[in-house]
């Protein structure tokens, strides 16, 4: 290097380093005196040099590149890099102001405040050939090995403003190995190079009894830059055999403590973990480019973070956003009017932060946790371009991206304090396994093995506390890739993948307290995505082909769970968990030309679980607000071709799921451990469609799908009030357009072998005591539309052929027997049981009925012709069900109040089926008190069941005729009535509106 490029370098970095700091800037001294004093101040930027083993080759002759080996700093150039670099020397007026004050009164002015700031730029240039109109060779091995310890202790217990630190320990070391790079020459390298750097270390400090001490705010980053085994040839040939290695590190615990102190001991690390890598790439323009090459990456920064708050204000807290993920463009091939080949083989991994715990025990404002971990592995390897030339790639890659960790806190006894806040968006980019060619060949082969990880467990308690241990978290799984996609413009182009993928965001969210107010609540929105394109090929007028398999489990949060004992306004849970996968696969689009396309999806997705909680003897507690949303987009096994041959076949399997069971107790409570649930299933399935314009098409698609969202729901409320209900809106949609086949001068066909299971939400228990207590509500909506097994010909073939089992659940499991048939109501549990077996429940307005006594036979005759009886209650009767005949339901409009059922049924009538079938008009929901409807005589509990709709009978109750002993009995799936009881207190004037207000479904 000449002399006026290392003085400019040195030159850049010292008034950089002076600009950044103002008056100086310092470091740990060489020789210092070990017991003196650490300087306040200790920053410094270094940048080891090293230049070895490259060659330059020319028209004249072939040069070897001088050999660098030196360190420039903010201080000096030293001459020779050691395995541990020297620190810089301390600024001369930092070094003179600290010698002064050593052994006097003002030698604790400082009071163990420190600020270090470190930042290492290793370079490595090594093992590189460069041609221009001649021949360049290189074979080497090249190392590079740097360190600064960036350990911190000091202490500022029992003091005020002392002990805090602000520290900054990142590494970024540069490798740039192994390339060849060829301008009307040839260029060879074969390398093995490898580069090592760490920084950091742990920092100690404490705040205990202090105000605004041991507090700690540390940047950790370790953000290595790799471009290696490139091969580039304009007019020649670059050949390139690599193998290189990078590690960067800058690792170290946080510990502090603020204890019975005022803002005191809080950290916020910030621990940053990114690789940058552009390997093993070959481009050739009119020339060829050939590489075979091996790189690992691994950075790693922070670690666990610990402190306590207890008792304290202010104190403890935790703030930790942290960032993981190699960022690498490896093993492609370009080539223009040249051939370019790339082969390698990739494995990265980058882990950020750790666990993290803290404790605000009878504090305020302490032992709070936020944390945004943020996981982004990204990927574009193994595609292959060409432009009348050839390109073909063979590359695989595994990553691991891993950022924070479980967060444990405490906050008994306390005031907003303990509480977990967290954002952790997990995510993976991949552009892999590509082929695109223009009037040329190219072929993209991958193998791709990825794992993306943010946060996980989060744990708190708040007992007797107040707006403590509660956790709020926004958990985001979300990969977003295009792989094994072939596309071709006058040319021949291939795509082929094998991709195996884990993304996974948070862990279990997990509180609990005691006696607490507004403390142990759950609030988690959960989204599971993925945006997929793999298995895809276009053409016009070339010919294009992929086989892809893909295997994916992505997953966001997971099962909440909370208490509120004895509490007030606690254990309470709001979920709102989504899992939409988007996908596009095993599709063929061609026009003129010919297309083979293979795709295998394998997607297992996840968001949130089981809600658990309890709200037992407390005040708005345990109770549940679940709203999950489940789907599952595709667009699979498509053939579509004009004046070409397209074969499309694709297999999956998937299973999306959001929610789960929901389960509480609000026994002796007040509004506790109410259930709320709006669960959907909109369910978009469209695979296995052909269509031929002119050519031939074939699709080949095996589906089978599973879309969850919610469960059963379970609670109990005995002696509560206002406790136990549950309420579910259930929403089951399906649009599908699959298996058809459309074929214009042409041939087209499908088989289509599809399954599916749509389910929104589940069956409800309840059972307890109390007013307004224990009820049910439940309003399914369902909806199914398709567009299937249509063959459409003009002037041509189509076939379709295949099998299709789909199933929709909604709501409870008697949700299919319940949309054919209306049962009628039963008398509320708790009621029944009271009356004795010689009476019935006396009815205001019908005068016709006996009170408090069975009815005789002559009674009974004398009501022939108005009360129809065909036996007593004792002789089983089929239940009634809805009319068929002429006018079906248009001539019953009951008036329930709080529901315009009298629309509803208008607007239905029109989907009613001439007679009950397996699925007919969805059941009415059941609404407001003193609903007028058909009571049978009084027996033990029964499963509960829905009102049935009366049919005639002269007797009348609020404007709806009555039939009370019609459609008693079972049929043949249905539970028989039970014997009446005997020596049951007797319970006759009850008013009917308190009488049904248990099942009202009306809070």
């Amino acid at each position: 290097m000449q002399t006026w490029a290392k003085r400019g370098i040195q030159s850049a970095f010292v008034t950089g380093g002076l600009l950044m700091l103002g008056t100086g800037i310092a470091s740990a001294q060489e020789n210092v005196n070990p017991d003196a004093q650490p300087s306040p101040v200790d920053a410094g930027v270094s940048v080891p040099l090293k230049v070895d083993q490259n060659n330059l080759g020319t028209p004249v002759k072939n040069l070897n590149v001088p050999k660098i080996d030196r360190t420039i700093s903010t201080d000096r150039v030293t001459s020779a890099v050691p395995v541990r670099t020297a620190a810089p020397v301390a600024h001369p007026l930092i070094r003179q102001a600290a010698g002064r004050v050593q052994g006097t009164a003002a030698q604790g002015l400082f009071r163990g405040n420190t600020v270090q700031a470190h930042v290492d730029v290793p370079i490595e240039i090594c093992g590189n050939a460069i041609a221009v109109l001649g021949n360049s060779e290189v074979a080497g091995e090249c190392t590079q090995e740097t360190h600064r310890d960036g350990t911190i202790v000091t202490d500022g217990e029992g003091q005020a403003l002392a002990g805090n630190v602000v520290a900054v320990n990142h590494v970024l070391p540069v490798q740039i190995t192994g390339n060849a790079i060829a301008a009307g020459g040839n260029a060879a390298t074969a390398t093995d190079a490898s580069q090592v750097s760490t920084t950091g270390g742990p920092i100690t400090t404490n705040g205990d009894r202090g105000a605004a001490s041991g507090n700690v705010v540390a940047e950790q980053g370790a953000t290595p830059v790799q471009i290696t085994g490139n091969g580039v040839a304009g007019l020649g040939i670059a050949e390139v055999a690599s193998t290189a290695d990078t590690f960067a590190s800058s690792k170290g615990n946080v510990a502090t403590s603020g204890k019975n102190g005022s803002l005191s001991g809080n950290a916020v690390p910030i621990p940053l973990a990114p690789l940058f890598e552009v390997n093993g790439n070959a481009v050739a323009a009119v020339a060829n480019a050939a590489t075979d090459s091996t790189q690992t990456g691994a950075a790693y920064a922070g670690g666990h973070t610990g402190t306590d708050g207890d008792p304290a204000t202010l104190s403890g807290n935790i703030a930790e956003p942290a960032l993981a993920g190699p960022i690498t463009v490896d093993d492609n091939a370009a080539a223009g009017g040249g051939n370019a080949t790339a082969v390698s083989d990739t494995t990265n991994e980058s882990i950020a932060g750790g666990q993290t715990n803290t404790n605000g025990n009878g504090s305020t404002g302490s032992g709070n946790i936020a944390g945004a971990p943020i996981s982004l592995p990204t990927s574009a390897g193994g595609n292959g371009a060409a432009v009348i030339g050839n390109a073909l790639t063979d590359h695989k890659n595994d990553a691991t991206s891993k950022a924070g960790g479980p967060a444990y806190t405490l906050g008994d006894n306390s005031v907003l304090s303990g509480n977990i806040v967290d954002a952790p968006p997990a995510t993976a980019v991949d552009v892999c396994g590509n082929g695109a060619a223009a009037g040329g060949q190219a072929a993209g082969t991958c193998e791709n093995d990825v794992k993306s990880l943010t946060g996980g467990y989060q744990g708190t308690i708040g007992n007797d506390s107040v707006v403590s241990a509660n956790v709020v978290q926004a958990p985001v799984a979300a990969p977003a890739e295009v792989y094994g996609v072939a596309g071709a413009l006058g040319g021949a182009a291939t795509g082929s993948a094998d991709e195996t993928k884990e993304v996974r965001s948070s862990g279990q969210p997990n509180t609990q307290d005691d006696h607490g107010t507004v403390s142990s609540n759950v609030v988690t929105a959960p989204t599971a995505a993925a945006a997929q394109v793999f298995a895809v090929t276009a053409g016009l007028v070339g010919n294009t082909e992929s086989d892809t398999a893909n295997d994916t489990t992505v997953s966001a949060g997971y099962a909440p769970k909370a208490t509120g004992k004895k509490s007030s306004v606690s254990g309470n849970i709001v979920q709102a968990p989504t899992s939409t996968p988007a996908q596009v696969f095993g599709d063929g689009v061609t026009l003129v030309g010919n297309n083979t396309t293979s795709g295998d999806n394998a997607t297992d997705m996840k968001a949130g679980g089981d809600a658990l909680t309890t709200g037992e003897q407390g005040s708005i507690t345990g109770n549940v607000i679940s709203a999950p949303v489940a789907s599952g987009t595709q667009v699979a096994g498509w053939a579509v071709g004009g004046g070409s041959n397209v074969d499309a076949a694709a297999t999956n399997d998937l299973d999306s799921v959001a929610g789960g069971d929901v389960n509480s107790n609000g026994d002796g409570g007040s509004i506790a451990g109410n259930l709320i649930g709006a669960q959907a299933t909109p369910f978009t399935p469209v695979p296995g469609n052909s269509v031929s314009a002119a050519g031939i098409t074939n699709s080949d698609t095996l589906t089978d799908t599973n879309i969850v969202a919610g469960g059963d729901s379970y609670s109990t409320a005995e002696d509560a009030s206002v406790s136990g209900n549950l309420i579910h809106v259930p929403a089951n949609a399906i649009a599908g357009v699959y298996a058809d086949a459309v074929a214009a001068a042409g041939q087209a066909s499908t088989v289509t072998d599809k399954t599916s299971h749509t389910q929104a939400g589940g069956n409800m228990f309840t059972e307890g005591s109390g007013p307004l207590s224990a009820r049910e509500m439940t309003v399914p909506a369902e909806v199914a539309a398709y567009v299937r097994r249509i063959p459409i010909e003009v002037i041509g073939q189509a076939t379709t052929a295949g099998t299709s089992d789909d199933t929709q659940l909604t709501g409870e499991d008697e949700g299919t027997l319940r949309a054919a048939k209306l049962k009628g109501i039963e008398l509320p549990k708790g009621v029944d049981s009271l009356l004795k077996a010689n009476e019935v429940p006396a009815f205001h307005g019908i005068d016709q009925l006996p009170v408090n006594t069975l009815p005789s036979p002559e009674g009974l005759t004398a009501l022939a012709g108005q009360l129809p009886t065909p036996a007593l209650p004792g002789v089983a009767q089929e239940r009634t069900e809805l009319p068929t005949g002429p006018g079906g339901v248009a001539n019953v409009n009951p008036n329930v109040q709080g529901l315009p059922l009298g629309q509803v049924l208008e607007a239905t009538k029109g989907l009613l089926p001439g007679a009950a079938a397996e699925r007919s008009l969805p059941s009415l929901p059941v609404t407001a008190p003193a609903l007028p409807v058909p009571v049978q005589l009084p027996g033990l509990p029964t499963e509960r069941s829905l009102p049935a709709l009366p049919l005639d009978g002269p007797a009348s109750l609020s404007g709806l005729n009555l039939n009370p002993t019609q459609g008693l009995a079972p049929q043949a799936d249905e539970r028989s009535l039970p014997q009446l009881p005997l020596n049951g207190p007797a319970l006759s004037m009850i008013d009917p509106a308190n009488l049904f207000q248990t099942v009202t479904g009306s809070l």
